[in-house]
């Protein structure tokens, strides 16, 4: 489950990416006007980029099977 929640994530990012990368080259090339939104969009990158380190901090270090947790152990 932890997989598909991770393959869904990175699914979400990059999507935000694309289209906040396409806003950004639209509005240089002045093809929509847009004076805010760059700035915005920026801004909602890094709070989607901060969120998803959290995210997946809890998921590595508290939400790991038992199968891994017992791999993972000194030897």
């Amino acid at each position: 489950m932890v997989e598909n929640i991770k393959k869904i994530t990175a699914s979400v990012l990059i999507l935000a990416v694309l289209f906040f990368s396409v806003l950004a080259v639209l509005s240089i090339w002045d093809i929509i006007q847009v004076e805010q939104v760059f700035r915005k969009s920026l801004l909602t990158l890094v709070v989607i980029f901060c969120s998803s380190v959290v995210i997946l901090f809890v998921f590595s270090n508290f939400l790991k099977s038992d199968d891994n947790r017992r791999d993972s152990s000194p030897r």
